[in-house]
């Protein structure tokens, strides 16, 4: 923090001298210095790619002189707390968002483009048309807005967690499961206890993410707008994410859904491939 650079440093006087001084000193007044405030982000629960992003706002903010804690909610808890003014911000959402929450603004850099899969259990379709989902059971996390536009309200099956969805198509609760994925990320198999699921080949739709903060913190907007962009114009932001993906991207990784929780990482056998 630039601020703690300019407290005394006090730790290199010795308790002697501190106390021979004390009693020539005029009293003073108390010197309470401001603490730093502190910016409450609302991130998901799913953090297959949100570290990135996470940092990337951490630098964004620093040049406003502001810190940042992320709190990891599923999606709709926090729309909720977002409504209600209990977060001043949120950390990545789709353009849909934005437009059935008025009350967040949209600062406008795009952290990332993703794209929203179907899985289901094998064999899997080469693609999924309006008419497949609407005739189906289709689990998705809660508050998953571009899935949402997708699926009829009576075939819809929503789940806390991606990685809940996955298990609703691996137990026959669902037929499919919805997700938004990275280029990277696709291509990992995904396995639940009763066996791997497949990825449907054709992405149903592309859902860029934006940063967004809460309507009372407007003021934000514009030197996030400038922050941000300085990041992608430098290349920090696309170096950030290709950091990433090289880090994620292990031989023969998979991921492991379980009830609750955001989908775990693990390497697999060396004949390991990813079935579509």
């Amino acid at each position: 923090m630039p601020f703690r650079h300019l407290l005394p440093r006090l730790s290199r006087m010795s308790a002697a001298a501190v106390m021979a001084v004390a009693p020539l000193a005029a009293p003073a007044a108390p010197a309470d210095t401001p603490a730093t405030p502190v910016v409450r982000i609302a991130t998901n629960i799913e953090r297959t790619y949100f570290p990135p992003a996470e940092a990337l706002l951490r630098k964004a903010y620093a040049t406003l002189g502001l810190q940042v804690e992320f709190v990891a909610w599923p999606l709709a808890r926090a729309q909720v707390e977002l409504r209600a003014g209990n977060v001043d911000a949120v950390a990545m959402r789709t353009e849909v968002f934005f437009e059935q929450m008025p009350n967040v603004r949209r600062v406008e850099v795009p952290m990332l483009t993703l794209s929203v899969y179907g899985y289901s259990r094998p064999p899997c379709p080469a693609a999924l048309t309006p008419d497949d989902l609407a005739k189906a059971r289709v689990s998705f996390q809660r508050g998953m807005v571009a899935a949402e536009l997708m699926v009829p309200e009576r075939a819809r099956l929503p789940a806390n967690t991606p990685s809940d969805a996955f298990l609703n198509v691996s137990t026959g609760a669902a037929d499919y499961a919805l997700v938004l994925t990275t280029p990277w990320l696709v291509e990992m198999p995904v396995d639940t206890r009763q066996g791997t699921l497949c990825r449907v080949t054709t992405p149903l739709s592309h859902s860029r993410l934006f940063h967004g903060v809460h309507e009372s913190r407007a003021a934000w907007v514009a030197p996030l707008e400038q922050a941000l962009r300085a990041l992608r114009d430098r290349g920090e932001m696309q170096q950030a994410w290709s950091d990433y993906e090289r880090e994620l991207m292990l031989p023969n990784h998979r991921m492991q859904a379980h009830p609750g929780r955001s989908l775990v990482l693990t390497p697999g056998p060396a004949a390991s491939r990813p079935k579509r």
